[in-house]
């Protein structure tokens, strides 16, 4: 219960950060993801695809493409709570799925095991300074991040990070925070 009141009140704050301080706060944080060695030494690349509120993540996934990076996206099974990447090339591979959420369309050719992926970037509305995060309710991420052993971050604005988030024993920290001010 205690997490879902953060929930309400990141979701209310995010609400309130224009378009355009949304865009000049993205292009901070991507230029330290692309100078920091998580982006350099990774070849793939795990990423959603970020609704209206958040940060878009649209420019950093094209930027990989241009890099030669191989991107890949989750695609979440409600009925278990698990969640699998797929190798994403083009908007065209997308479906909305529910609560404004696009994900890709299911296909056994695309999907990558956890030890393939080199950097995944775990989406959130709040962070602290250890990583730990309030993400949607979901526990998508802590059930896959308990069997994904390489780097993970996450990209925020500096008013989505407090002192600290109510956590648990299931919740797992990010190695890193990266703002449009610092990298946590």
């Amino acid at each position: 219960m205690y997490k879902d009141t953060f929930r309400v009140l990141s979701k209310r704050l995010l609400k309130h950060i224009s378009k355009e301080d949304r865009k000049h706060y993205l292009d901070q944080i991507s230029t330290k993801l692309y100078e920091s060695e998580w982006w350099k030494n990774s070849e793939v690349i795990a990423m959603t695809i970020a609704r209206e509120i958040e940060l878009s993540t649209l420019p950093i996934i094209e930027h990989g493409w241009k890099q030669g990076k191989q991107i890949v996206v989750p695609k979440c099974k409600p009925e278990s709570h698990e969640m699998n990447f797929y190798i994403f090339t083009n908007q065209h591979e997308l479906e909305n799925v529910y609560l404004d959420l696009y994900e890709p369309k299911e296909d056994p050719n695309k999907l990558v095991k956890p030890s393939d992926i080199d950097l995944m970037v775990v989406p959130g509305l709040l962070f602290d300074h250890q990583g730990y995060r309030i993400g949607y309710g979901g526990g998508y991420y802590d059930r896959y991040l308990s069997k994904y052993h390489q780097s993970k971050i996450s990209l925020a604005m500096e008013q989505q990070v407090v002192k600290h988030v109510p956590h648990d024993e299931y919740d797992l920290p990010v190695d890193a925070v990266i703002t449009e001010k610092k990298i946590y």
